[in-house]
This record gives C-alpha cells, structure tokens and sequence, in this order.
C-alpha cells in the first residue's frame, strides 16, 4: 500500500534534493521528529485499541499496517548512510524511484490534505457501522 501511496502527487522532506542535502541541515532533524510523532501516534492507536477498544486483535492489526507502512521509506532511509546498499535495498530504492511522485511545494501538501481528509472520512464511515 505504501507503494500505491507515493503514486499520489506529494511533498516530502527530500523532494527535489541530492545526496548531500538529504543527510546534512535541517531534514535529517525534520525527518527524526515526524519519525517520532509516528511512533508515538502508532503507540496511542494501539493503547487505544487494547485500552478504550478492548479488542488485542484491533491493536495487532494496527501494529502489523503502521510497521508495514513504513518499512519502503526505512530501508530508503538506511541507504543514505549505507555506501554498499544491495538486495532488497536496491529493489526497494529502484521501486520507489519509478513510483514516487514527487510535487513541489505547495501543490504536494494539498494533495497530502485531499489524501488525509479522505482517509479520515472512510475512517470515520466505517465506524458508524
């Protein structure tokens, strides 16, 4: 899914960057924090579903898509600081380059809001069920 995801025209902390820039300055911090607000919203999902839910399958399922999620855009990651990335790094870099579409600011963050807001509402239907 994170695959399909990064077809959507969209923003991010490396668009339009080198090598250089994407490990130096500001987005290595930029990237460190909203890494941080990601664990710590897939830790109140979960404590959600096994607290307020009471459902362990509910916060199993949550686990398993927030680590799945985020795995293309780990191994991503863990090529800029590898000089010899290969297998399954390599796959991984190559599928992304051919998939993600990168849009420039500030047309990436709308699509990134449409994309948000959509996904809030399916949520939000498939509660009401």
């Amino acid at each position: 899914m994170h695959y399909l995801g990064d077809l959507v025209p969209h923003w991010d902390f490396f668009s339009n960057t080198n090598e250089e820039q994407r490990v130096s300055g500001w987005r290595p911090l930029a990237v460190a924090g909203e890494l941080s607000l990601a664990v710590a919203a897939g830790t109140a999902s979960v404590l959600y579903a096994l607290w307020v839910a009471d459902d362990a399958a509910l916060a199993l399922r949550m686990l398993i898509c927030g680590i799945g999620g985020v795995i293309p855009d780990l191994l991503s990651g863990l090529t800029l600081y590898l000089k010899n990335a290969n297998g399954l790094l390599k796959i991984n870099n190559r599928v992304q380059a051919k998939l993600q579409f990168q849009a420039p600011l500030p047309w990436g963050i709308f699509t990134q809001i449409l994309v948000s807001v959509f996904s809030v509402l399916v949520i939000l239907g498939s509660t009401t069920r």
